[in-house]
């Protein structure tokens, strides 16, 4: 009987796992891979951190863990496996189960039959259509091609001026590349905040604040006008309000997925623009599968369609798709946009839906803030990080978290991915379990402190306000007087310059109520949100009658620069 073939385009995360799995499943399958690069079955994420120097080697990002390098005999030899590089898949005939493809160095053409196909084409870099976006110098930071041209720029000019376009995660970790290359590093993003739909404003802020500490120029709300540049070679960016000199460009301005080929086809697509798949990753033909950055995927929190192209993503869609092409039912069951970026000294991260994103939605949701130390106060090296919680209404189910801060953002973030794809409600996680001891930990986690300010909202416990409420209040309402309830000397060194704000510290406010009139609305604040929230307690036992909190306190109030 002859074999199953299998034909599969684009040899990065989620083909190369597709062909390994299948191979380890069905070993008498004829398993075939196109891909256009010279490069295959590399690690894309890693780029940023060739460049900053942090991976030694270029070959690093293309071995295995006990480091063979993934290349073309690596799967012939080791997993039978047949690679073709540099060619490019040009049709398909869904009829005859057949690609017609051709080398893009030699011009020979191939054709090859199939009995499943699995379309891992992945996604290309969003170009930007303005005068000068062809100049030498500009580069995309998706491709292998793409790091060699810029680790080569940056070897041979040191300290030279970089102009990033996107606040995106390839904008942020290129940020850092070249800041540790002691190049001069300006970020211009469109939106008016970096990681623009993946975070509420006051959580991207922690980062532009920590942009500003390692000396990295940022323009928001930019509008790009041209590149211009000398002898073909970019030499300034203009935008609406500014020109900055650049000896390079990296655009990072989002992904698009690659559905030419699908769509040429007469395959499917979704709403998103990516290639839509059902829950066994087959396309509109069952024959064709895909996965990866083409496909669109089911956001498990809304039900619906979404477009997150991520390396992790795409290495799950791998293993579904060859367990269905050998038999074993296999579904993906979506996802709910985890992720987490490095961006200096800090990280971030989010999973599940922000609070933008509920209200766009028209989801009945409320949001509490919370900031607390990553280990135990007391331990060296402890770090203060700020948490972002989503809650449904109606549920109390946990619909989202975002996190930043210097300390151990993953694990946070991780525990509540879980609790979201269990549907758990905060009640559920309330008293979780988890593992303590100083040096990882407070002995109540930060996220299950979290957890507790969720309840007290809910119960009327706690009356909080946001930041940006807080600072409307301050801006518009002559009845509101903000009691910053630090010490004198916390308060002495930074504080939020306005003739509203007086300064009582907590251990006084007892012997202080008499200074406090009645009649205003009166907001406390504090480093974390901790002794604040103790104040509006002191408070409502006083019986003043419009007392508020101020959600994560001094250290996520977003406007650190006006401070005096």
């Amino acid at each position: 009987m002859k074999p199953k073939r299998v034909v599969i385009i684009g040899a990065s995360a989620c083909g190369a796992k597709a062909a390994s799995r299948i191979k380890r499943l069905c070993p008498a399958c004829d398993v075939v891979i196109l891909d256009q690069s010279a490069f295959i079955s590399y690690a894309a994420c890693g780029m940023p951190y060739y460049l900053s120097g942090k991976v030694r080697e270029l070959d690093d990002l293309v071995k295995t863990t006990y480091g063979r390098v993934r290349d073309v005999r690596y799967f012939n030899d080791l997993k039978d496996i047949a690679v073709h590089t540099n060619v490019r898949a040009l049709h398909i005939d869904r009829q005859a189960r057949r690609i017609d493809a051709s080398n893009t160095v030699t011009g020979e053409s191939l054709s090859l039959d199939y009995d499943a196909l699995v379309l891992a084409t992945g996604a290309r870099p969003k170009t930007l259509p303005i005068p000068g976006a062809n100049l030498k110098g500009i580069y995309h930071l998706t491709r292998m091609e793409d790091i060699q041209a810029i680790a080569l720029e940056i070897r041979n000019r040191e300290r030279g001026r970089a102009v990033i376009v996107g606040g995106g995660f390839i904008g942020v970790e290129a940020a850092e590349a070249l800041r540790a290359k002691k190049w001069n590093v300006t970020l211009l993003e469109r939106e008016s905040q970096l990681f623009p739909g993946l975070l509420d404003f006051e959580i991207a802020a922690m980062i532009r604040e920590h942009f500003y500490e390692q000396l990295v120029e940022t323009e928001f709300d930019a509008g790009i006008l041209s590149f211009e540049g000398e002898g073909g070679q970019v030499r300034k960016v203009i935008t609406q309000s500014h020109s900055y000199p650049a000896d390079l460009v990296i655009v990072a301005a989002g992904l698009a997925p690659h559905t030419a080929l699908a769509r040429a086809a007469g395959l499917e697509i979704g709403q998103t623009g990516a290639l839509k798949v059902n829950a066994h990753l087959q396309t509109s033909d069952p024959a064709i599968y895909a996965g990866g950055d083409l496909a669109e995927n089911t956001h498990i929190v809304t039900g619906k369609p979404c477009y997150m192209p991520l390396g992790s993503t795409a290495n799950k869609h791998g293993r579904v798709i060859a367990d269905n092409i050998c038999g074993m039912a296999s579904t993906f069951p979506g996802v709910q946009g985890t992720f987490v970026c490095k961006a200096f000294d800090y990280a971030v991260g989010a999973t599940g839906l922000t609070e933008t994103q509920a209200k766009q939605m028209g989801i009945d949701a409320y949001a509490v803030s919370v900031c607390g130390f990553d280990k135990a106060h007391y331990y060296p090296d402890s770090q203060i990080m700020a948490l972002k919680l989503l809650v449904e209404n109606t549920t109390h189910k946990l619909l989202g978290l975002q996190a930043v801060g210097k300390g151990d953002v993953v694990r946070r973030i991780d525990v509540a991915a879980a609790a979201i794809r269990l549907g758990a409600a905060v009640q559920d996680i309330l008293h979780l379990d988890m593992a303590y001891a100083p040096p990882f930990s407070p002995a109540l986690d930060v996220f299950v402190t979290a957890l507790n300010v969720a309840q007290n909202v809910k119960s009327g416990l706690m009356k909080p306000v946001t930041a940006g409420e807080a600072k409307k209040l301050l801006d518009e309402d002559e009845s509101v007087l903000m009691v910053d309830v630090r010490s004198d000397l916390e308060f002495r060194r930074a504080h939020i310059g306005s003739s509203k704000v007086v300064n009582i510290p907590l251990d006084e406010l007892h012997a202080r109520l008499h200074e406090l009139p009645k009649d205003k609305k009166i907001v406390c604040v504090c480093l974390l949100g901790l002794r604040g929230f103790s104040a509006q307690r002191i408070l409502d036992a006083a019986g003043y009658a419009d007392v508020r909190t101020l959600e994560g306190g001094m250290f996520l109030w977003p406007w650190k620069d006006e401070l005096d």
